[in-house]
């Protein structure tokens, strides 16, 4: 008898190198400094945010028209792949850095459209992003030995969007080297 697993329901992850890193790199080098870095409370110390309650955008606040242009532009191929019509969206962001020891605990973006990640500054050690499938997948007791986790390491310049319920944690930073990543949520106007 034949048999095989068919892996079905994929979930788009799109992953891509922004063009010109150094263009927005330069760009963020200037206003990085700005940036008030706080833990969420309710959190404990995982790692510190620019803004703990998720509610602006700070690419737009600190003028970073490069890299919003170019998380425009990944949108606008992400949802063309995926045969959505691209329209107007509202779009909040944030930085989140990574010190020796932090982590993000397993977590999704809510009623997002599209989640996504940016990564300024790694070394590509200091802790991979962890996706997991959906919540009835990871409760079944006949998948609990099943490796079904999709591990992504970070790397310098490149963007990752997906769906906001997609949960996602990032391991603990077991390096010397402070990561910082921009994290922001599409939301389409309806």
């Amino acid at each position: 008898m034949t048999y095989r697993i068919e892996p079905i329901f994929s979930t788009p992850l799109y992953a891509s190198r922004v063009v010109d890193f150094d263009k927005i790199e330069y760009h963020i080098d200037k206003v990085i400094h700005k940036v008030n870095f706080n833990y969420r409370e309710q959190w404990g110390k995982t790692h510190m945010l620019s803004d703990v309650g998720f509610c602006e955008d700070i690419i737009k606040k600190l003028g970073l028209k490069s890299l919003s242009n170019e998380i425009d532009k990944h949108v606008r191929n992400y949802c063309n792949e995926l045969n959505y019509p691209f329209g107007k969206y509202n779009m909040r962001s944030w930085i989140a850095k990574f010190n020796p020891g932090d982590y993000a605990h397993f977590h999704e973006h809510g009623d997002a459209d599209i989640s996504g990640v940016f990564y300024y500054k790694t070394s590509e050690n200091d802790g991979d992003l962890i996706f997991l499938p959906n919540q009835s997948m990871r409760m079944d007791r006949m998948f609990q030995n099943v490796d079904i986790s999709w591990r992504h390491t970070p790397v310098k310049g490149k963007l990752l969007l997906f769906p906001g319920w997609l949960t996602h944690c990032v391991k603990t930073n077991e390096t010397n080297d402070e990561r910082i990543s921009f994290s922001f949520n599409i939301y389409f106007n309806k």
